[in-house]
């Protein structure tokens, strides 16, 4: 995507926005669907071959590919990288054209609104004028609900796994001290660390908490202790602070409620029934706004056990809902 001037939701220009992406499947007429991922992952959401080293990537794989519900056989599958994350759209981690070194905590605040306003920007710098549907996870999942208030003409459906309109309260709340916590920790420096630096035992804390929301009741176990505390360490070692910050600042921030009227596609909203993130009686207050307002919408729960990570990695039982949904916008 060629750098554009991208207007703030709280004031300001970013100049040179960009926004990385992948995509997977031939593109043909009325083929294209958005992936939009989850807090902590990339936009590869199949692991390059031959690339193990690139963080978080590989999350989709149950939900990408041939014979999987987003068939790469029939759909050309766009995944961006949202505004804000390091691994390679603007973000703290990226190089301010003018300053000539990377933006640390001088980079704007940015929301989910920002994320979507950018999100289209791609979509146009493609010459995509209407995609069949936006599949959104957790985080993604908020920016896919308000694309398509954005944007109502230009999106065919959005199905929505693992978010509402709004986090749980208390969540927000600990979230939205995620940056204050940063800044209490003696190696953040303001923001400006070196790369590669900066507050690395706050943001494992931060990142073991979260980390035990996404996977759910069970991580107490011995094992499963050791393997959360595991992913929070590498989690700390390739994930920038400041970016952290900003994408949980917008996390916690999000509230859709006054917007869901302005969606006009079909929505299907799955849950999990153990998640933390987005907990089912949260999920079905998001369907009956949505139906109040005249909306065609669609609710699929998982039954327990099952956590925000296993709208992913258990997401077999969500091949027939989300194929299905996805077929009919054709």
């Amino acid at each position: 995507m060629s750098p554009v001037a991208l207007p703030l939701e709280e004031g300001g220009l970013l100049g040179a926005a960009r926004i990385a992406w992948c995509a997977y499947g031939e593109r043909s007429e009325d083929n294209v669907v958005v992936l939009l991922h989850d807090l902590p992952h990339s936009h590869h959401a199949l692991r390059p071959a031959g690339q193990d080293a690139v963080p978080y990537s590989g999350w989709g794989s149950e939900l990408l590919g041939e014979g999987r519900p987003l068939d790469t056989a029939a759909l050309h599958v766009v995944v961006p990288n949202l505004l804000g994350s390091p691994f390679g759209s603007t973000s703290p981690v990226a190089v301010d054209p003018h300053a000539r070194r990377p933006y640390g905590a001088a980079l704007p605040t940015v929301t989910v609104l920002d994320m979507a306003r950018a999100v289209a920007a791609l979509l146009r710098s493609m010459k995509v004028e209407r995609v069949r549907a936006v599949v959104g996870v957790g985080l993604g999942g908020l920016v896919a609900l308000r694309l398509a208030a954005l944007f109502a003409e230009r999106v065919g459906g959005v199905a929505v796994l693992g978010a509402a309109r709004t986090l749980p309260e208390s969540l927000r709340e600990r979230l939205g001290l995620t940056r204050h916590l940063l800044r209490l920790d003696p190696d953040f420096h303001d923001g400006h660390y070196a790369p590669g630096a900066g507050p690395r035992r706050t943001l494992r804390k931060q990142a073991l908490e979260y980390l035990r929301l996404v996977h759910g009741p069970g991580g107490e176990a011995p094992d499963a202790t050791q393997a959360l505390e595991a992913e929070a360490q590498a989690l700390a070692d390739t994930f920038d602070a400041n970016a952290w910050a900003l994408l949980c600042t917008a996390y916690a921030g999000a509230d859709l409620s006054e917007c869901l009227a302005e969606v006009r596609a079909p929505v299907l909203l799955a849950a999990a029934a153990n998640d933390l993130l987005a907990p089912p009686a949260r999920v079905r207050d998001t369907y009956h706004l949505l139906s109040a307002a005249g909306i065609r919408a669609h609710y699929h729960e998982l039954p327990e056990p099952c956590s925000h990570q296993g709208l992913l990695a258990g997401s077999r039982r969500l091949h027939g809902p989300l194929r299905d949904f996805v077929r009919r916008r054709g």
